[in-house]
């Protein structure tokens, strides 16, 4: 029994020996298929080694500073201003606008000159002639030895407004042919019209508000004075008429005159005009004492004097005077005659008169860059109704418009003599253009008619 169980033991001792060795086998047979194959030792030889050159970083180009746009310059404002001699209603003008209603209709006068002045932005007249109201009787032929009174119909604004007039100026020796009540009335009428409006007052404190008309950026101040009244009323004393109507007196600006001019610029104008009514009734040269208040008025402030009062045209200049803040250069239009009457062949031509303003818009400063004239002339043109018609004289008839009947021949003879005569009278002065000559040609052609 004992040997059996030896023998048994001894079977499981060879057993286990044996898996041993099989399992020693397996791993040196995985160790040597893992294990790498041995490389021969290679010849020590110096060895060449290459080294590529690096390319160069290439140096970004500089972003260009971006160049500024210029501060752009303002464009200068402009302003043309238009503006005619007087604008009389005598009686023969009053019969011929009465209608078959008995209505008064201006529009056939008017009508030629319409276009002319819608052409700028402010359009300027002398209203000599009292809007007194029919009971205070319309204007009447003059009794002999006696001054003209003259009255015009309301419907004379209407039409005004209507063709282009933006401003009227009533300082003149005709603002009191019907006393007082046609005074007032004629300055609240022509301002209930829609009108810009200065020379005569409705009272003191009227007269202290400056009329100051801003236009594209300027603001433009004006001024009207008359040299004289006529005696054709004692409604007001002395002081009460110096109070109430704009006045200059013989050679040196009146007191009042020059409290205007000082209150218009205090109140911010940047450019002023006086609308001066003065020199005498008569076919001489401007008298010396007018260029000697033309003077005056300009070292005092204003800046252009447009004329009327002598029924004739009369000659213009720049005037260069001494002012507080240096030399000044302004233009004085000495008389642009009458717009509208019914008198002799010479007092019935007159002038249209554009200037051109600018303003630099950085310095503020106002210039007058331009100024021309055409001559008018108010046409009888016979015994038919409606026969008076103002019309531009230009150097081709033909562009005359507004007619409901064409010129004839003989009439267009008489629109270029009326042309020759008011360029000849106005004469050559540098720096005032004839308007409707397009070409230095014309110009030339113009200034020697």
């Amino acid at each position: 029994m004992r040997k059996k169980w030896f023998l048994i033991a001894v079977l499981l001792v060879a057993a286990l020996l044996l898996m041993a060795c099989r399992t020693t086998e397996q791993m040196s047979s995985v160790e040597a298929t893992a294990a790498p194959t041995e490389e021969p030792t290679p010849t020590e030889e110096p060895v060449m080694t290459f080294i590529p050159t690096p390319e160069p970083t290439p140096t970004p180009e500089p972003t260009p500073e971006p160049t500024p746009e210029p501060t752009p310059v303002p464009t200068p404002a402009v302003v043309t201003i238009g503006a005619i001699g007087d604008i009389m209603i005598p009686s023969g003008i009053v019969m011929d606008v009465v209608t078959e209603d008995g209505a008064y209709d201006f529009s056939a006068l008017f009508a030629p000159v319409a276009e002319l002045f819608q052409s700028v932005d402010l359009m300027c007249a002398n209203l000599e002639v009292p809007i007194a109201g029919a009971e205070a009787g319309y204007s009447k032929p003059r009794e002999t030895g006696k001054l003209f009174f003259f009255n015009a119909p309301d419907s004379l604004l209407d039409t005004l407004k209507e063709d282009g007039i933006d401003m009227l100026t009533t300082a003149n020796n005709h603002a009191m042919d019907k006393g007082a009540k046609g005074f007032f009335r004629t300055v609240e009428k022509v301002r209930e019209a829609g009108f810009y409006q200065t020379g005569t007052f409705l009272d003191a404190a009227d007269r202290e508000k400056p009329l100051i008309v801003e236009i594209n950026g300027m603001k433009l101040g004006f001024i009207a004075a008359t040299r004289l009244m006529n005696s054709a009323s004692n409604d007001f004393s002395r002081s009460e008429a110096r109070t109430l109507i704009g006045f200059m007196d013989g050679q040196e600006p009146c007191e009042e005159l020059l409290a205007d001019i000082a209150r218009t610029k205090a109140a911010g104008a940047e450019f002023i005009i006086l609308f001066a009514h003065w020199d005498f009734e008569n076919d001489k040269p401007v008298a010396s004492e007018t260029r000697a208040m033309a003077k005056k008025i300009l070292e005092a402030g204003v800046d252009c004097i447009i004329g009327s009062h002598p029924h004739r045209v009369k000659t213009g200049e720049f005037v260069t005077v001494e002012r507080e803040d240096g030399p000044y250069t302004g233009l004085v239009l000495y008389s642009l005659g009458n717009f509208t009457a019914n008198m002799e062949f010479t007092c019935m031509v007159g002038l249209f008169a554009e200037i051109t303003l600018e303003k630099d818009m950085i310095t503020g400063q106002i210039t007058l860059t331009d100024a021309g004239i055409l001559p008018t002339y108010t046409f009888r043109r016979g015994i038919e109704l409606p026969c008076f018609a103002v019309m531009p004289a230009y150097a081709d008839p033909m562009r005359i418009n507004g007619l409901t009947v064409p010129l004839t021949e003989q009439e267009i003879e008489v629109v270029l003599k009326a042309r020759a005569l008011g360029l000849t009278r106005f004469g050559t002065v540098e720096g005032i253009r004839v308007l409707d000559a397009e070409t230095e040609a014309e110009q030339t052609a113009a200034e020697s008619e």
